[in-house]
């Protein structure tokens, strides 16, 4: 569960990091400023959650 969950914060990190510069000239600044810190914690927490899935769920032998 925590190797899916990683996954999908990856995910949303990397779709907030990419739409922080695609968003236009009007709110880019507002965009970047909320998106960019977002993408990073949670591509963090994601590669994090992603490791300790790996090492921890396991499938007893």
């Amino acid at each position: 569960m925590r190797t899916v969950a990683g996954a999908i914060l990856i995910l949303a990190g990397e779709q907030a990091f990419s739409h922080a510069f695609l968003i236009g000239f009007p709110n880019q600044i507002y965009a970047q400023t909320i998106l960019l810190p977002f993408a990073t914690t949670s591509i963090l927490i994601g590669i994090c959650l992603l490791v300790l899935g790996f090492l921890g769920d396991r499938k007893p032998s």
